[in-house]
């Protein structure tokens, strides 16, 4: 009888899909606030530019040279603006104090209401600062996303 001790078989096949993405960089981005803190300083640099697109509390709107007219900027509202800010700052700071689950989770939701609400007024008005701010949420629906695939689904 030998004492020799028992070793399990090496798994010889290539690592799978999970393994590689919790080894890689999307998946460090994931877990790091930055993503998000970088979104919602983005927002916040759009939160003037949104400011002009709100009109006056009495109804009175800009006045052009010859006809009224709404200013249009290609983003939503000032105080939608706001929020998308808070919440994306808010899953930052989930990351940050290390929640990446909930964190990428509530950064997907509220980045993929962002898209679902303002991509046709994005592609359809194509300016600088809606197009830098739907593709910074289309990046975190990217990483967050693939995260999210992996906590919840195994994927």
């Amino acid at each position: 009888m030998s004492s020799a001790p028992v070793q399990a078989p090496e798994a010889g096949g290539p690592p799978s899909s999970v393994e590689l993405y919790r080894r890689s960089t999307l998946h460090k981005l994931a877990t790091s606030p930055f993503p998000d803190w970088t979104l919602a300083a983005i927002a916040a640099a759009c939160l003037p530019t949104s400011a002009r697109a709100t009109p006056s509390p009495s109804g009175v709107v800009a006045q052009t040279a010859s006809t009224a007219a709404v200013v249009t900027t290609g983003l939503p509202r000032l105080g939608v603006m706001m929020v998308f800010t808070g919440m994306w700052t808010f899953a930052g700071y989930m990351k940050y104090m290390k929640d990446p689950d909930n964190g990428t989770g509530t950064t997907t939701a509220w980045c993929l209401l962002y898209a679902f609400l303002n991509a046709r007024r994005t592609f359809t008005q194509p300016r600088p600062l809606p197009s830098l701010l739907m593709a910074g949420v289309l990046a975190n629906i990217a990483i967050s996303g693939r995260k999210q695939l992996d906590v919840h689904f195994g994927i």
